[in-house]
């Protein structure tokens, strides 16, 4: 299983508390747009490695979760904040099933 470091476990969970508290959107989408880079860049290593196969199916996990976070930003994007919370929290779940944490404790 992967593991999922400190410094990202927090952005996501900020993300969460900006979005339910007063965060104002385009924070929250910035946030957001900057998790969707990063994945995007664990994606082209991840298929950097594909000449040797599919490394544990990296690729399609990073995948999967670049589209999550499109379709949160997408619906913040259209002011639906009753709609972003729970995407947000079905990705903490998805992090949660195929990652592991440096601290276990803090979900």
């Amino acid at each position: 299983m992967l593991i999922l470091s400190k410094e990202a476990m927090d952005s996501v969970l900020s993300l969460k508390g900006k979005l339910a508290g007063a965060a104002g959107k385009d924070e929250c989408i910035a946030d957001t747009e900057k998790m969707i880079e990063i994945k995007e860049s664990h994606l082209c290593r991840a298929d950097w490695g594909s000449c040797c196969g599919s490394i544990c199916g990296l690729p399609g996990q990073i995948d999967s979760e670049i589209g999550m976070l499109r379709q949160l930003v997408q619906t913040l994007q259209e002011s639906d904040k009753a709609k972003a919370v729970p995407l947000i929290d079905d990705y903490i779940r998805y992090l949660k099933s195929n990652y592991q944490t440096e601290y276990p404790d803090r979900w």
